[in-house]
């Protein structure tokens, strides 16, 4: 992407912002997730408290696959692959899917809120030159890592919201309803 191409300013002004500015956004709307969810049942607060736990395990996920494209794969007759044609999955994308994926769990306006912050992050890469391979990676590993986490905990979980709002952390745990 070049200034001297149509567009080509405007586009890049929209990549940094959403670089700069787009986690801050994520973070807002996560704490909305968890504030409407203190007054709901344990397991829509357990989907609160997954959301953000999600989004860092979609990371910390997606940093290994990220690495593996700088490895130098071997083929046969001494040839090699060329690093540069392999998709490394985005780290900005993976997180917003997996923070849309998380809040969706908790909140079908908030969640829809975030996939579309998602959907634009997504578009504000693609006319910024990265890969749709790698936006779509991203994408898959978030949203997989952030289901597949909810699914696997969240009976601790809901479990631990249920405890925490007989003690002391009601006001963090919230009130909830009956189940």
């Amino acid at each position: 992407m070049s200034a001297y191409s149509p567009g080509g300013h405007w586009s890049h002004l929209a990549l940094v912002g959403w670089v700069t500015f787009g986690p801050g956004l994520y973070a807002v709307l996560l704490v909305a997730g968890w504030w409407t969810a203190r007054h709901r049942r344990a397991p829509v607060m357990a989907a609160a408290i997954w959301a953000p736990v999600g989004a860092v395990a979609a990371a910390l996920v997606n940093q290994p696959i990220e690495h593996l494209t700088t490895v130098p794969l071997p083929l046969p007759h001494g040839m090699a692959a060329r690093t540069a044609e392999l998709p490394a999955p985005s780290d900005h994308v993976a997180v917003a899917a997996a923070t849309a994926a998380g809040l969706l769990l908790v909140s079908r306006r908030l969640g829809l809120l975030a996939g579309g912050a998602a959907a634009i992050m997504a578009v504000t890469f693609a006319v910024g030159g990265v890969p749709l391979k790698d936006i779509a990676g991203g994408a898959v590993v978030g949203v997989t890592v952030t289901l597949i986490g909810f699914v696997l905990f969240e009976g601790p979980v809901r479990r631990l919201v249920a405890r925490a709002r007989r003690t002391r952390l009601r006001p963090i745990a919230g009130p909830g309803k009956v189940s």
